[in-house]
């Protein structure tokens, strides 16, 4: 059952990762104050969910899931540009401490490096 939901988390990362879009210019960036204080809490239940007791690090457990889970939700759905995006990415997978490979593969898959290679802002239009 633990995999099938991990295996829901992957696919949902991979078709996010898979969004087009037109080739902007970088502007500057965008903060949406909102959705910075539910990412960094996201972040802090992963770190929690982290020291909780696992048994598969490939796997994780199901508190590491649902925080892993919640926080690509709530960076899918953000209003920030790409450069935060990767850096909170970076954050979340160093909360991860190696206690969940299939989460740190759904963060890996969630980043913005087309967009940041074509220089758009992910601010929308």
């Amino acid at each position: 059952m633990r995999f099938a939901g991990v295996a829901v988390i992957v696919l949902c990362a991979v078709a996010a990762g898979c969004g087009g879009g037109g080739h902007k210019q970088a502007t500057g960036s965008c903060v949406n104050t909102a959705a910075m204080t539910r990412l960094n809490a996201d972040i802090a239940a992963i770190k929690h969910a982290a020291s909780t007791p696992t048994k598969n690090r490939f796997l994780g457990n199901k508190p590491i899931n649902r925080a892993t889970d919640r926080f690509l939700h709530d960076l899918e759905t953000s209003k920030i540009d790409f450069k935060r995006q990767n850096r909170l990415i970076d954050l979340a997978a160093g909360a991860l401490a190696n206690q969940c490979q299939q989460c740190f593969q759904a963060f890996e898959a969630a980043r913005p490096i087309p967009g940041l290679r074509y220089g758009e802002t992910g601010c929308g239009p």
